[in-house]
């Protein structure tokens, strides 16, 4: 929506709005007088103005509900305006209900398009209603910081004396806190450095130190070492020849290991014929015995099985022999006169079968007995096999051992004639306490040159180079807290630019306060009027100081609005006060009635 910079409000229309049941119409001119008694409508008017504009009251305070006529739920209120360029427009805000509706010369519109064209709430009612700019706080000291005017850096410079303005010149000041800040940080990571510089540097002149005395100290312990060890080895071998102990110990060692290679043949020998025995033993242990009647007492078992059949089977026909039964074998039928006849008969083949049968149990009772002298003599034959040969191999055994034993009694003597020189060669002269600390002697001779050679290695570190790197630092840091001295002036020049755009007739308003020392800009609201802090004035001065802010807000937000004053009769002089546009006054008459009237006389533009 387009922007209105100013406006004068030529009438209003308002029904169900407080007081106003019914649709009043208001006529306003460039100074009109609001007059009545209390209770008669005058704030209300303010009210009406406010509310069609920002949907608010006078003083900004929400709770509409209470803007509503008890009689007439349809609040309205329609403005009639002419903005500064001389054109006419028409504003009408209505709520009924809960819904609230606005139209600008005919079209429907948001709020947020009436903050775009008359500005936002804050700054409106700042600009309308003298005391309500006061009232903000913090949130009116926002709202001029974000009108006040942008002091160029070439200007804030030109302020400056030449020496200060060369330092600055390059210097990239878009926010001069932040410039300032960066430099104090810049300054405090130099400290930092400048300490970290100088403990590394005591760091290194106690680690030269050190280096020092622990090569000193590894040079003392290795000659020290060395002397003993010297000592030790002169005394190993002293009044001994070495070279002879040593051609006896190979004498020794050759007699010794023939001696084994002897016994181990003879051993090998035994050995063989021993393992030929104990195989030739196991295998005879686990040859089994093989009969040769096995087949015939095979058939004379079968034999003696067949006719032990046949006999049951004719003694069971002969029991089942009664008259009327049927012989098996001549198939005739069995009478009382024949029966004796057939049983004999049965009786006769049933003996036979028995005579047969005990003829083969004797051939088979002779067979076995034939088998079992055969067993016995296998069993004679193999047990004394293997006693023969047991007894053959227990004595190559004890001969193995008799041998080995000799060889073994041989081969420890030349062992420990052998270990006796080998310690003798070993050892020499020294105690096992004093051939031990030789060993321990060697090894700690070894460490300390290579703990001597790494010391040697580490380099001696340079000390001056810490010295340039600390002047560099501390010469960085004096020109940067030159950098903020000038800054310093800088950022005091540029607050005293800004806040002359602040001045006015006796009102006084101080949003910071800048220290001199560090360049530092502090939050200090203070308003003042005639030199007198806000809380202490009368409401006429808070008024008249009311009329100076506004008119202040005009020329920083470059929108002419009108001013809305209320208990004009409190107030009995404006002559601080020189108003630019539409002004509205409210002075209460006793027992009068409600009179909005237009006056003329317009009052004195200011330059």
């Amino acid at each position: 929506m387009k922007k209105i910079e100013g406006f004068q409000i030529t009438g209003m229309t308002l029904s169900g709005f407080k007081s106003y049941q019914e649709p009043t119409h208001l006529d306003f001119g460039p100074l009109t007088l609001v007059t009545g008694g209390n209770g008669r409508g005058k704030t209300s008017v303010a009210d009406a103005i406010a509310f069609a504009i920002t949907g608010l009251p006078f003083f900004g305070k929400r709770g509409i509900d209470r803007l509503h006529n008890e009689s007439n739920p349809a609040l309205s209120v329609s403005l009639s305006l002419m903005d500064n360029t001389g054109q006419a427009h028409t504003l009408t805000r209505m709520r009924h209900r809960d819904r609230m509706t606005i139209t600008f010369d005919g079209y429907e519109l948001r709020q947020v398009d009436l903050s775009d064209m008359f500005g936002e709430r804050d700054v409106f009612l700042s600009i309308f209603n003298p005391l309500y700019f006061i009232e903000l706080g913090e949130s009116g000291k926002r709202l001029l910081e974000m009108y006040l005017p942008t002091v160029p850096h070439e200007a804030v410079l030109a302020q400056l004396s030449e020496k200060t303005r060369e330092a600055l010149r390059d210097e990239q000041i878009f926010s001069p806190d932040t410039y300032l800040k960066n430099r104090r940080e810049e300054i405090r990571n130099l400290k930092e450095s400048i300490l970290y510089l100088t403990g590394q540097k005591d760091l290194a002149v106690s680690q030269n130190q050190d280096r020092e005395q622990k090569l000193q100290e590894l040079e003392l312990r290795r000659s020290s070492l060395q002397s003993e060890l010297f000592a030790l080895e002169e005394r190993r071998f002293s009044g001994m020849d070495v070279p002879a102990m040593q051609e006896q110990l190979g004498e020794l060692s050759a007699r010794y290991e023939e001696l084994v290679r002897d016994g181990r043949d003879g051993t090998t020998d035994t050995q063989d014929a021993l393992i030929t025995l104990r195989s030739k033993i196991a295998q005879r242990q686990a040859e089994p015995y093989h009969s040769k009647y096995t087949k015939a007492l095979a058939d004379a078992q079968a034999k003696i099985n067949e006719l032990g059949g046949r006999y049951t089977r004719e003694v069971g026909i002969f029991r089942a022999m009664v008259p009327g039964a049927v012989c098996p074998t001549c198939h005739r039928a069995v009478t009382a006169e024949n029966l004796k006849e057939v049983q004999s008969a049965i009786k006769r083949a049933a003996d036979a079968i028995a005579v047969e049968g005990k003829e083969c149990r004797a051939q088979f009772d002779a067979l076995m007995e034939l088998d079992q002298k055969s067993r016995d003599t296998f069993e004679q034959f193999k047990a004394e096999d293997i006693e023969k040969w047991s007894a053959e191999a227990e004595a190559l055994e004890t001969k193995r051992r008799e041998r080995a034993d000799a060889v073994g009694s041989q081969a420890e003597t030349l062992r420990q004639q052998m270990q006796s020189l080998v310690s003798d060669l070993e050892y020499g002269t020294l105690s096992q306490e004093e051939y031990d600390r030789m060993i321990s002697c060697r090894e700690e001779l070894h460490q300390c040159e290579a703990d001597l050679k790494a010391a040697q290695s580490v380099g001696v570190v340079d000390l001056p180079a810490f010295d340039q790197q600390i002047k560099a630092a501390e010469e960085q840091i004096e020109a940067l807290e030159r950098k903020i001295s000038d800054a310093v002036l800088y950022v005091s020049k540029r607050a005293e630019m800004t806040f002359s755009k602040l001045k006015m007739n006796k009102v006084a308003f101080s949003l910071y306060d800048v220290v001199k020392s560090t360049g530092e800009v502090r939050d200090a609201f203070k308003f003042t009027f005639d030199g007198r802090n806000y809380d202490r004035l009368s409401l006429s001065e808070k008024i008249r100081a009311g009329m100076e802010v506004s008119e202040l807000l005009k020329r920083l937000t470059g929108r002419n609005y009108p001013v809305f004053v209320d208990n004009m009769e409190s107030v009995d002089d404006l002559a601080n006060v020189h108003p630019t546009g539409q002004v509205i006054m409210a002075r209460c008459v006793r027992g009068q009635p409600l009179s909005v009237s237009p006056v003329q006389q317009q009052v004195k533009q200011a330059a």
